[in-house]
């Protein structure tokens, strides 16, 4: 009689759903961010997230890191967790070899500007009919402000604008807010590691800012624009692509300099890394919540 032996087939093991990897907010506009575990997604993006902003008295505009990089070294903290709907809590700040100071400090005005070595204020945001506030501050070689924005040459070869909100050309942020054009910044998994493949080796994602970071394409794989995608219990809409600037090759905690980045996301993603969005469903976002596409 001969004996046969059953052999089990192991069954191939369904890939995990797509999922949210990182979220990331940064309280005052280009200071270091936080990363959370969870978050409330408004209307206005991360509750929280850019509610502060700095001040550069001498050009009377609101500034970021791409014109005073040491802005990036800035540890940030709320004293108390944001609450949607509230004015944003108090901020802590914490500048390398400095003590930290608060946002009701009255004295965080004068430490800031020694910090950057500039005359500098910190702000909260502040209604949008105060548009002078947000305004935009040209200097007089207009060419040269856009070139170097952008870490290029000539103007013909700085990111096409047109995607974005007109605002843009007009105002430092959208007013009302501390956002360059959309109030949400993410990146999927399929885009970091096209970087990286690019790169030849990773990149620190504090370099990038995003506030997600979930699974999904590289943008030359599939275009996420105009799509809408249900993440946690929020839904969002993709926008457009991100034009990046010279502030992803800022040094930064501990970071060096690092052009090569930049002129890598020029020359092989088109000036464009990432997506910005719009919250079209607020709700709450965990670290492992599911990303799915909202059939349309």
């Amino acid at each position: 009689m001969t004996t046969h032996q059953a052999t089990e087939t192991q069954a191939t093991p369904a890939p995990a759903p797509p999922a949210v990897r990182d979220i990331w907010r940064y309280p005052v506009k280009s200071m270091a961010g936080e990363r959370l575990d969870h978050c409330e997604l408004t209307t206005d993006g991360i509750a929280g997230d850019r509610c502060w902003a700095v001040r550069d008295e001498k050009r009377g505009c609101v500034t970021d890191a791409r014109s005073l990089p040491a802005l990036l070294d800035i540890g940030v903290r709320y004293l108390r967790p944001p609450v949607p709907g509230e004015p944003s809590p108090p901020v802590e700040l914490s500048a390398p070899g400095a003590a930290p100071v608060t946002s009701a400090d009255p004295g965080v005005h004068d430490a800031l500007s020694a910090h950057l070595d500039a005359d500098v204020t910190l702000w909260p945001r502040v209604p949008a009919d105060q548009r002078e506030h947000y305004t935009r501050v040209y200097p007089e070689d207009v060419n040269g402000y856009l070139t170097g924005l952008f870490g290029v040459t000539e103007l013909e070869d700085i990111p096409d604008l047109s995607q974005l909100p007109p605002a843009v050309l007009e105002f430092q942020t959208i007013p009302g807010s501390y956002f360059d054009a959309y109030p949400l910044h993410i990146l999927t998994t399929g885009i970091l590691e096209a970087l990286r493949a690019a790169l030849g080796g990773p990149v620190d994602i504090r370099r990038l800012r995003p506030n997600l970071v979930v699974d999904g394409p590289a943008e030359t794989d599939e275009d996420w624009t105009g799509r809408e995608l249900r993440i946690g219990e929020a839904t969002v809409r993709i926008e457009a692509a991100c034009p990046r600037c010279v502030m992803i090759s800022r040094p930064q905690q501990g970071l060096a300099v690092d052009r090569e980045l930049l002129r890598t996301v020029h020359r092989r993603f088109g000036h464009n890394l990432g997506y910005y969005a719009s919250v079209v469903k607020p709700g709450r976002v965990r670290s492992g919540d599911a990303v799915e596409p909202v059939a349309g």
